[in-house]
Parts: structure tokens; sequence; C-alpha cells
């Protein structure tokens, strides 16, 4: 249940308007979290609210998302922090490496389920619940303990974030996860939630999906892929998600270049594997990462590389992963599809 909605309340009185941040490049967990949080402050206190980010929205079932909750994100470039007189972070944490908040700056609200960061301290009001999993089934808490109605749309959204971020209530849910979606899924707009779930795709998912494929590798129990230039840093997440399907892998790990920057995923099948300390272990102090029992992701400044530098990059990251996996022999990758196998499944599509 919430900490202490009177100690929220508080935060709000005599204010009319909020900026919430989220992460960088936001999923639906963020979006349908922050967007929760602007429900709770108007309905309560009358506050309007503007979510901000930086980076962009690309997977397609979270721009269809954004659409149905006809949600505008505020650039972060274009935020004057001083003008705002309360500021919320969701779904992120300060100085976490994955969002535009100022670090010398302190948010008077934290609400995250990703591990407590000493920064997070500061703030007024703060509600971290790394056991949950997903940070819209604590927002949904807030809302049913204030008496808050949801709208179909919301609902819906929140039901996505709940569902995605648990892979359908099947990795790291908690009870508390399952209470929330069972209690919004009779609320939400079914052909919203079904416009989210199956949205059209863009021809960029396909060419993204064929790269990942073609250069996907394997060793033991890993699995990976390298996919270059990427039109958005999301593709990371999507490929390694779909590559740890492979019935014979227990982990997959992705990386993709955006604007300057090396974009990593990491993807478990055990939540005791704790994801997150093993992408922070495997990334050192070469960029910022974090995450999960059984999902991670993590970035890394190129700084202006060559292709061959970066690639070797990709390689280190890959061996270093698997030593921390305890897999001591000679490493060898071997590619997922082989000469063999795709000459046959060419001439058979000609």
């Amino acid at each position: 249940m919430p900490q202490d909605l009177a100690a929220l309340a508080e935060i709000w009185r005599g204010q009319d308007r909020m900026l919430i941040v989220v992460h960088d490049n936001p999923d639906p967990d963020a979006l349908g979290s922050a967007s929760a949080l602007a429900r709770l402050a108007e309905a309560t206190a009358d506050v309007h609210s503007r979510v901000c980010c930086e980076g962009l929205v690309g997977r397609a079932e979270n721009r269809a998302l954004a659409r149905e909750l006809r949600l505008k994100l505020l650039p972060t470039e274009h935020v004057n922090w001083k003008n705002w007189p309360v500021i919320a972070l969701v779904d992120a944490q300060p100085s976490s490496g994955n969002n535009s908040f100022p670090s010398r700056r302190v948010p008077q609200i934290i609400i995250d389920h990703h591990p407590a960061l000493k920064l997070s301290r500061r703030a007024r009001y703060v509600d971290i619940r790394p056991e949950y999993g997903s940070c819209a089934s604590i927002l949904s808490e807030y809302l049913s303990a204030a008496r808050v109605s949801v709208s179909p749309d919301l609902a819906a959204a929140m039901c996505y974030s709940i569902s995605t971020d648990t892979q359908d209530l099947a990795r790291e849910a908690a009870p508390a996860d399952m209470e929330a979606y069972v209690r919004l899924y009779p609320l939400a707009d079914k052909r919203a939630l079904g416009r989210i779930l199956h949205p059209r795709l863009h021809h960029d998912y396909y060419s993204t999906m064929a790269r990942a494929i073609l250069s996907s590798f394997t060793y033991a129990n890993v699995i990976g892929a390298h996919l270059g230039e990427i039109q958005h840093p999301d593709s990371v997440s999507l490929v390694a998600d779909v590559l740890l399907r492979h019935e014979r892998m227990a982990w997959s790990f992705v990386t993709g270049v955006w604007h300057g920057a090396l974009f990593v995923s990491l993807r478990g099948l055990h939540g005791r594997g704790h994801a997150g300390t093993i992408l922070r272990g495997v990334m050192r102090k070469r960029g910022h990462g974090g995450g999960h029992g059984t999902m991670a992701g993590g970035r890394i400044p190129l700084n202006n590389m060559t292709v061959e530098q970066r690639e070797q990059l990709e390689k280190d990251l890959v061996l270093t992963l698997i030593r921390h996996l305890r897999h001591r022999e000679d490493v060898t990758l071997r590619p997922l599809i082989g000469p063999m196998e795709l000459n046959e499944a060419f001439f058979k599509f000609v």
C-alpha cells in the first residue's frame, strides 16, 4: 500500500503543476506509471502535470500506448527546472545514468521499483520497492487507496505496463503485481489494449530483426547479437527478448549504436542470476547500467571510436559476460545460423 498519502499531498499543497521525469527512451512501465501519477495529482489536488524525458519512444507498441494516452512528452532540452515547483521521478532515480534529471538538483518525489540508490534518500518523498515487478503496480495502489477512478485508456496502459515488465506476470512478478493487474483489467478498454498489443509495424522492425538473426552468435547457454547502427535505442531490448526465447539459451546479450553511444541489453531466464549486478560488472566504469534480476540495460559513450574500436569493445563485453557466468574454458562464439542453413533458406525462397 502507499507509504503515506498525506505526506504526498503535503508536497502538492498550494501548487498547481508538476513535472514528472521518466527515464530516457521510456518504456511502457515508465509511460503508464507517469500517467497514473499525473491522474492522482489532478484528481486529489487539481495539480496539472507534464511528462518529461530525453530520447524517443521507438518501439511500435510503446508509440501505440502513448497515442492511447494522448501523451505529449516534453523534451528535457526545453525544460527550465527552476520553473517547476514540484518535480517527481517515476520509474527512475537521480544519477542512475538512464535519465536526464540534473545531478545537482533534488526531486521532491521518487517512486520506483529498481534497487535504491544513495542519492534518492535526499528526496522529500521516496517510495522505492525493488520487490515489485512493475512501477505501475505501485501507482495502481495509490489510485486505489485515494479512491481515484481510472479511465479505460489509462487502465489499458497500466495493464500493458505491468504485463511487459513482468512478461505477462511470469517474470519477477510479486503478488502485488498480480493484484494490480486483476484490479485494472476489468476497467481497461479492451480495444485500446488490442491496439497497443498489436500495432502496425514499420519496415525498420523487420530489417532490424533480420540483421539480428543473421548476426546472432551463441556460446554454451548465451546468445547475443551486435546490431550496429539502429533507428531506435529500444531495439536492443526488443531483440534481447526475442533471442532469449531460444530453447537452449538462459542468457541473451545485445548491443546497438544510437547517437554516439553503445546501448546494451542483458536478459536472463532466472531472477537469481541478478542481471543488473552482472551487467554493471561487465560494463565496469565504461558506462552506466543496471536493472532487475532477469533484465538489465545500459549505455557506453563511444567518444568518436572507430568502427574497429567499437567492435573490439563489443567483443570484450561478450567475453567479460561469459567469464562472469563462470564459463572458464576457451571461448569460441558460434553463429546462430550457419552458411549452409542460410544458403538453403535463400534457395528455398527464390
